[in-house]
């Protein structure tokens, strides 16, 4: 079954690395999961056009948390949050962080 996942970050920078890091351990391991990303200041606009399965969220953008899931109430999605561990994302650890999906 496809998932559907939104990185959420603060500028998308660092984001887009990890998506290829977890696209390439995604294809290793033959699931099929669609990867988008997108900084904070995007979310609203992604989750207007897309509901997905599971949003997950950069430690830097942890102190938006309130307004992340205000939005994803708004949007009506039945997105389920997940916080990527600090250092699971300073290490690009993919292994980790596809096991909480």
């Amino acid at each position: 079954m496809e998932k559907n996942i939104l990185i959420i970050c603060e500028a998308g920078i660092s984001a887009s690395l990890l998506v290829s890091k977890m696209l390439e351990a995604l294809r290793e391991k033959e699931l099929e999961y669609t990867i988008d990303y997108a900084p904070v200041s995007r979310v609203q606009e992604k989750l207007t056009f897309k509901n997905y399965d599971v949003l997950l969220l950069t430690p830097q953008v942890a102190r938006h948390e309130d307004k992340i899931k205000r939005i994803v109430e708004q949007e009506k999605c039945t997105s389920n949050i997940i916080f990527i561990q600090p250092e699971d994302f300073q290490y690009m650890n993919v292994e980790r962080i596809i096991a909480k999906l």
